[in-house]
């Protein structure tokens, strides 16, 4: 995998232990970009704001990327080095070393290098298990869990008030914010107060005319902090501060009780971003953390197989500036500077979205080792294939059973059962398993699907992972044409991920003209998998494993109008001839069903005209116009058998008993709410999902359903004696089964709402 490097480096092979033929490639730099040999006391001069190395070795067979680890930074007199370690795979020794690079720049008073080790954790997790002093809750999980702690409760309500959920059950909650806000547990205030301070004097410059190495050379430079003096160090906490009072003392005790529920496993290759943090005047005053400080992002690194990352960025240690440091006589005051704050996100391309965020890392020297745990929950994380089918998920519902390499549309071949989902031939989905962070049951499929797969094979060589090339081809049963996707696809290369309004290099279409089906005609995309295993291109590792984000509406329109139906989607993949690679190709049906429910319920009305109506839903009533019906028409149906459940319901206030009769139930006795008969498909389980047709099935109409309600014969009517004024409220609710692969399964609450006054007129 490639390595990615921040700033100016200087670049030498420290040593070579392998037979085969060794070389490194550095992408995206100002200076220093190409192939450049193994040979031992090799030295090359990268510069650049971002950049990446990728280490490669020929076993004959071409040209291949190695495996890389880092070795963490350490300082050597004026300088930091690391080491960058490799295996080519050429044996049973797997101790990387068959060609390692060491990487060394100056240490300056303003360049700064953190490093690490990420890990993603997991379990009943209430606090982020890397975070202590100051604590941190980092998901809306976690939130959850520590509102039943009292203590824990108590800290909230005083600091983050805004922060605690209204009390509510929902059975079908919305889809979560992409990504949580951190929540600061400062119990000390060692984190929101800054911490220490600096001061530096320069020193008077000697020239030195011993230092001649080609490093030194290359890479002096006048904020070298071999050419100042730190003067003072102050800490800017008091003792007052520190201490605890006995109240946190237990919060704090009842914090470290929660940490052993967490699990953890190496969060590798994945791409980090750091930001720079200024707190906000509330912040530095003592206020929580709140993330409306002013940023500033400093750049991405990527971690390594083992999770272990390196990120070197500038800050300027000094206000206003050191730009005027060479005014600055020897022995004079360069100003106090304080240490800057950072914070880490995982974001990804196409669309843009933060998947996590952290709470900063305060008051960071120069080097430091930061160990970070990320929430599974919010991370994607992509990794090389040893198997698979071609394709491998919808977004996050993984597609068990064979690959049908045959392209074949007889049910048998299309059915996908495993991993505890189920597609069936009609293409409707059952997701039961827990990895998909949803449960739905018969679900059409709609939107904007991730198609995920596996188009390089790790565990073969790169001369026999031939696909060079892919086709996506989609069309509706009993059409005869074979359409091809060409719809575009980017994915950003890691190199250019901070460039101004970029978005990703093109994956595709292409319209290659190399041979066999690819003759200029057929729109293909570029297997990027391969080119990242084999060729050390710099694509980003995430969610490397998407090769096409389907846009489902650009193919249900039939003559203007968007059709619901069964689809069928085939992925085949070609070599650099435009052969078909033999294994190569998979289909699988999807029903795709873009249209919405058919949802809509009329204002409530008295059917007498002779009644007044005030405006604004208020009826003055007399005494013999007391009983006169209310009607109303509503109706949530879908043609195509994809309503999960609908309710409609009737509220009265004041809530005092009043027998009613309507046309859609018959007698009942509201008290201040009532649900009618509505409802859902219980049978509607994987293997058979027969559907639901919502109100179509209920009521053997397609249109909307007539609703006339009035009160029972005997008795008050609408409003009852002693009453001068009443409101009844009328409700419909329903949703539909439809997924995209990473929502609910569940659409968004369908909502409608009327009401009618009701006022006593005397005749």
């Amino acid at each position: 995998m490639i390595i990615s490097m921040q700033g100016n480096w200087a670049v030498t092979v420290k040593s070579k232990s392998a037979a085969f033929a060794q070389r490194f490639i550095v992408q995206g730099a100002s200076t220093g970009n190409g192939i450049h040999s193994g040979v031992p006391g090799t030295f090359v001069y990268v510069t650049g704001s971002q950049w990446s190395i990728a280490i490669q070795n020929d076993p004959g067979t071409g040209w291949r990327t190695s495996q890389t680890q880092l070795k963490f930074p350490h300082q050597t007199g004026s300088f930091y080095e690391f080491d960058i370690l490799s295996d080519d795979g050429g044996g049973s020794d797997t101790d990387f070393n068959d060609l390692i690079l060491t990487c060394s720049t100056y240490a300056n008073i303003n360049d700064f290098i953190i490093y690490g080790n990420v890990t993603l954790y997991s379990g009943a997790c209430i606090f982020n298990p890397c975070r202590r002093f100051p604590y941190v809750i980092d998901t809306y999980a976690g939130l959850i869990k520590a509102l039943k702690n009292p203590f824990i409760l108590d800290y909230i309500e005083k600091y983050y008030p805004e922060r605690i959920p209204p009390i509510k059950v929902n059975p079908n909650p919305p889809d979560p914010a992409p990504y949580f806000k951190p929540m600061v547990f400062d119990l000390s205030q060692e984190a929101t107060q800054s911490k220490s301070s600096l001061q530096y004097t320069r020193k008077a410059i000697v020239e030195d005319k011993k230092q001649t190495s080609k490093v030194a050379n290359e890479m002096n430079s006048d904020f070298a902090a071999s050419n100042f003096n730190l003067v003072r160090s102050q800490s800017n906490l008091t003792a007052q501060t520190m201490a605890l009072s006995s109240d946190r003392i237990q919060l704090a005790k009842n914090i470290g009780d929660l940490y052993s529920r967490c699990r953890t496993n190496s969060g590798s290759n994945l791409t980090l971003t750091f930001e720079e943090y200024d707190r906000s005047a509330a912040e530095l005053a003592g206020g929580a953390y709140s993330g409306t400080g002013n940023r500033r992002l400093l750049g991405d690194t990527i971690t390594d197989m083992n999770g272990n990352y390196i990120f070197r960025f500038s800050f300027d240690m000094t206000f206003p500036g050191l730009e005027d440091s060479t005014d600055i006589a020897p022995g004079e005051d360069v100003n106090v500077v304080m240490y800057p704050d950072v914070i880490v996100k995982i974001v990804e391309y196409s669309p843009f979205q933060i998947r996590y965020e952290s709470a900063p890392y305060y008051n960071i020297p120069n080097l430091k080792r930061i160990d970070m745990c990320l929430p599974d929950s919010a991370i994607h994380v992509s990794s090389a294939c040893f198997n698979g089918n071609l394709i491998g998920s919808m977004g996050n519902i993984f597609i068990g059973g064979n690959q049908n390499t045959s392209a074949s549309t007889l049910p048998a071949n299309l059915t996908r059962h495993g991993n505890s989902n189920y597609l069936e031939s009609t293409g409707i989905i059952s997701v039961n398993s827990p990895l998909a962070g949803f449960n739905v049951e018969c679900s059409a499929w709609g939107g904007t699907i991730d198609m995920r797969g596996c188009m390089y094979n790790a565990i073969k060589s790169a001369a026999d992972n031939k696909v060079k090339w892919y086709t996506i081809q989609i069309w509706r049963e009993g059409t005869s044409g074979l359409g091809y996707v060409s719809q575009n696809y980017k994915h950003p290369k890691f190199s250019k991920r901070n460039l101004p309004n970029y978005i990703g290099d093109d994956v595709g279409p292409f319209y290659p003209n190399v041979g066999g089906v690819l003759n200029g005609t057929v729109p293909a995309y570029t297997n990027i998998q391969r080119e990242i295993f084999a060729d050390g291109i710099d694509w980003e590792f995430s969610n490397f494993d998407r090769y096409m984000q389907l846009n489902t509406a650009l193919y249900d329109i039939v003559a203007g109008v968007r059709t619901p139906g069964r689809f069928f989607v085939r992925v085949d993949g070609y070599d650099s001839l435009g052969q078909h690679v033999p294994g190569v190709t998979d289909l699988i049906a999807l029903f795709i069903h873009n249209n919405g429910l058919n949802f809509q319920m009329t204002a409530p009305t008295l059917n007498d005209p002779s009644i007044v109506d005030a405006g604004c839903g208020l009826y003055r009533l007399t005494d013999l116009q007391m009983k006169t019906p209310v009607v109303f028409s509503f109706e949530a149906n879908d043609p195509e058998g994809f309503v999960d459940n609908y309710v409609l319901s009737m509220g009265r206030c004041p809530g005092t008993a009043l027998d009613l009769n309507a046309n859609i139930e018959g007698n009942f006795t509201l008290t201040g709410g009532h649900t009618f008969p509505g409802g859902s498909n219980s049978v509607n389980t994987h293997f058979l999902c027969p559907g639901y047709k919502g109100t179509i099935d209920d009521y053997s109409t397609a249109g909307m359903v007539g609703v006339q309600i009035q009160p029972v014969a005997i008795g008050d009517g609408w409003i009852k004696t002693g009453e001068y004024f009443t409101v009844y409220s009328f409700s419909l609710t329903a949703n539909q089964r439809v997924t995209n692969g990473y929502n609910s399964g569940i659409s968004g609450t369908y909502q409608a709402y009327g009401q009618i006054m009701m006022e006593r007129l005397n005749p």
